[in-house]
């Protein structure tokens, strides 16, 4: 008998005996490919359902820099846009407005109803006879509003903060010798105008309610001195009613100084003087003897912002801002806050 080797190949009259198994590996392989696709599917699905979180009628995706609340200025803001603002695109008054999302485009410049373009127009004079206005200073890089100290211009600024407003500066020199000069303070800047830093946040701040502390508690600890764009102030120099909050062992780079008025006890009706500036350790002997105080705050951010670049400084702006925004308790008498209340719109 014959012997046939067969050597893979299919034999003739026979049925292919490998081709039902390459079928079913083919199908198979095909369900698991559509398993895949559809496990895959699902996945991503499930993923892009989790990173969603809806709202309303819309939806807010999540992730690094869009997890965000859209920002605003409080409503309490106003933002000095005078001729002393260095208003370039590049410059430190561009910054401070970025920081805070103040202004719209309009004819080519920034406005907002909240700029305050003079501090002798109507709109300061407004605001300086009611409460609880913050008005915020980008750096006076140039020069500042040069007005008598005993003019009705200068008190008016000093009315503004006793009626429980604030004013908020940044910057350098200038910003010092406008407080200097409208307060009536003596304030030094630190020898040869440079501290080298770092500026650490005060861990005890006893002169502050537990609603400023908690304010300023969320901005960062440490403040640096970036090349010399940091001014700061002698400690001894402060005016009594201060509480630095940022500083080195000499000099404070960031404080606020309470701010108080009462009657002139020689004012008469007849022949009526303007209020005095009092100390805040003097306030409880001024209300007994009928002349009750009414304070404000005084807030100092000694960087100029002149870089571009976000930086701590920017979030212990907003964070100086609450704090300086909270009215001292000196004005929480209901009489006082009712006269210092701003009037209803007209009907």
């Amino acid at each position: 008998r014959k012997m046939v080797v067969s050597y893979g190949a299919i034999p003739s009259g026979g049925s292919a005996g490998s081709r039902p198994v390459t079928l079913k590996l083919l199908a198979l392989a095909g369900v698991c490919m559509t398993a895949i696709i559809t496990l895959s599917f699902f996945m991503v699905f499930h993923k892009q359902s989790d990173s969603t979180e809806l709202i309303g009628a819309w939806e807010k995706p999540t992730g690094i820099g869009i997890d965000r609340e859209p920002e605003s200025a409080p409503s309490n803001l106003y933002l000095y846009w005078g001729s002393t603002t260095n208003r370039r695109f590049t410059g430190s008054g561009e910054h401070v407005r970025h920081i805070f999302h103040m202004g719209n485009i309009q004819g080519g410049e920034w406005r907002d109803p909240k700029f305050v373009r003079h501090l002798d127009g109507g709109m300061f004079t407004a605001m300086s006879e009611v409460c609880c206005r913050t008005l915020l200073f980008p750096p006076l890089e140039w020069d500042f509003p040069v007005y008598s100290t005993n003019k009705i211009e200068a008190q008016r600024i000093r009315a503004f903060v006793a009626n429980g407003n604030s004013m908020v500066f940044t910057g350098g020199i200038p910003d010092i010798e406008f407080i200097n000069r409208y307060f009536f303070y003596d304030m030094e800047t630190a020898d040869g105008n440079y501290s080298p830093g770092p500026f650490r946040r005060l861990p005890n701040m006893w002169q502050l309610s537990d609603k400023q502390v908690k304010a300023i508690s969320a901005a960062t600890k440490v403040l640096p001195q970036i090349g010399i764009s940091v001014t700061t102030v002698k400690k001894d120099s402060l005016p009594s009613g201060t509480q630095i909050l940022y500083a080195t062992p000499r000099n404070a780079a960031v404080f606020l100084i309470k701010f108080c008025m009462a009657e002139d006890p020689a004012s008469d009706p007849a022949a009526p003087l303007p209020p005095i500036k009092v100390l805040p350790r003097d306030c409880a002997a001024s209300k007994a003897a009928g002349r009750p105080c009414s304070c404000g705050n005084i807030c100092f951010a000694g960087y100029n912002w002149n870089d571009r670049y976000p930086s701590r400084w920017d979030t212990t702006l907003k964070a100086l801002v609450k704090t300086c925004s909270v009215v001292p308790p000196e004005n929480s008498d209901p009489a006082l806050l009712r006269a210092l209340a701003p009037s209803p719109p007209p009907p």
